[in-house]
């Protein structure tokens, strides 16, 4: 996945730190344009140019990794999961997590308990 010391461009950088640190909460395109101060089209065209990958997909990413985490460590259910890193649907969760990883939330749980 994208490595943020690879990132040049100042607004790039600020809203991949803010996505690491609040990947709970609204990251829609245009409120992080709003964040940042720029155009939603702008932030789409730097953000695709700067690390390759759709702003959507890089959000996704972030909260499936943090998903991870809680996967592994707690006993949290799989909603309360998909809920605690900003899904507001389990099933749009599930479906993020098995175009990254290819397999779904309960069925990395199995392997990674087990």
């Amino acid at each position: 996945m994208i490595v943020s010391d690879r990132i040049c461009n100042f607004h790039i950088k600020r809203a991949i730190k803010y996505m690491e640190n609040n990947y709970d909460k609204d990251l829609r395109l245009h409120s992080m344009a709003k964040f940042l101060g720029l155009n939603k089209h702008y932030l789409s065209y730097l953000f695709k140019k700067e690390t390759g990958i759709t702003y959507s997909d890089f959000v996704n990413y972030i909260r499936i990794e943090k998903s991870k985490e809680l996967i592994k460590n707690t006993n949290l259910s799989i909603l309360e999961i998909a809920l605690s890193v900003g899904y507001n649907n389990q099933n749009y969760y599930t479906i993020a997590f098995k175009k990254i990883h290819g397999i779904s939330p309960l069925k990395y749980r199995h392997t990674v308990t087990s």
